[in-house]
């Protein structure tokens, strides 16, 4: 089979096309002919060296975002037949191929995907979403009526967030370019903010919550709306423990809490039911055939993306 090698960390031009053996599936395994591959913000930050780089041998095979079709299964792998269309975050953190034509992956991490989704929408959809329910439901608890603030909110993590904070019954504000004001405001933003030219901290009535995608400045000032006893909880792992961060959110009397998303099939067959209603739409803003990896992760890397990112083997 075909697969996108990363021979060694370093830019987008670091990966090579190459024939490798077709893999197996073990007990509890599913062989899946992948159809569509998502890519995020942790893949390029892997290939550089940085993110989840210590966890992978050279030559590597990137990505964790998986759509395809069942091939085979393990022994004991019973919830799915040959055929079926799945789709999950495999293995999170740890190494999954996902950007080649075929993989292995866990069945107790996948969930169907429903027929109205395209496989392009689904490869786009497990990490981002996992990572928006996480925030939310987990971390932030969030509750009907309570604020939330949602920054980036028309990239891959944020759109998503919006969509499940308005069905939560949330009063949703997010930061964005004006441009993307319009298709927030159809997504359930209550209240839009042009990050370029206005200070949200100035203009924003305080919050219950705050969805962070930014860390640094953006996190530090994002404190000063948050309601005594709120939560912000970020997404950048750089900035983990940031003592600054950390002083300042014990003098307001708020909680700031980072995440690492976890793979799990339960919350992705909760996530398909919503996107099967229409209740959640994930947008692709951009498909790649799997030879133009460098092109789809120098894209992303541009921060111009609106959506996801998808590779197609």
């Amino acid at each position: 089979m075909q697969a996108a090698t990363l021979p060694q960390f370093g830019d987008a031009n670091a990966f090579e096309m190459t024939e490798i053996p077709m893999p197996r599936p073990a007990a509890g395994q599913l062989l899946v002919r992948v159809k569509a591959a998502g890519i995020n913000p942790v893949d390029y930050k892997t290939r550089s060296g940085k993110g989840q780089a210590q966890r992978f041998t050279l030559p590597a095979i990137l990505g964790w975002d998986i759509a395809g079709q069942i091939v085979d299964a393990g022994v004991g792998a019973h919830k799915f037949i040959p055929g079926d269309r799945v789709f999950g975050l495999s293995r999170f953190p740890e190494p999954a191929n996902a950007y080649a034509q075929f993989a292995v992956v866990q069945e107790q991490e996948f969930a169907r995907i429903p027929d109205n989704i395209s496989d392009n929408v689904a490869g786009g959809t497990p990490l981002a979403a996992l990572t928006a329910w996480e925030a939310l439901y987990d971390h932030a608890q969030l509750q009907t009526g309570q604020r939330i603030l949602i920054h980036a909110a028309a990239g891959g993590v944020g759109h998503i967030a919006v969509q499940l904070a308005h069905n939560t019954g949330a009063y949703v504000i997010g930061t964005a370019s004006a441009q993307n004001h319009a298709y927030l405001r159809e997504l359930g933003v209550d209240e839009c903010i042009d990050y370029h030219n206005v200070q949200f901290e100035k203009e924003t009535a305080p919050v219950d919550v705050v969805l962070d995608a930014m860390g640094g400045d953006t996190a530090l000032r994002s404190l000063d709306i948050i309601k005594p006893g709120g939560i912000m909880v970020s997404l950048p792992s750089m900035f983990k423990d940031d003592p600054q961060l950390l002083a300042k959110a014990r003098e307001k009397g708020v909680r700031v809490q980072w995440m690492f998303v976890r793979p799990s099939g339960e919350r992705m067959e909760h996530i398909a039911n919503l996107m099967a209603s229409g209740k959640l739409q994930v947008k692709v803003d951009a498909a790649y055939p799997l030879r133009e990896v460098a092109k789809a992760h120098q894209a992303l890397e541009s921060h111009h993306i609106h959506g996801k990112v998808v590779l197609i083997p």
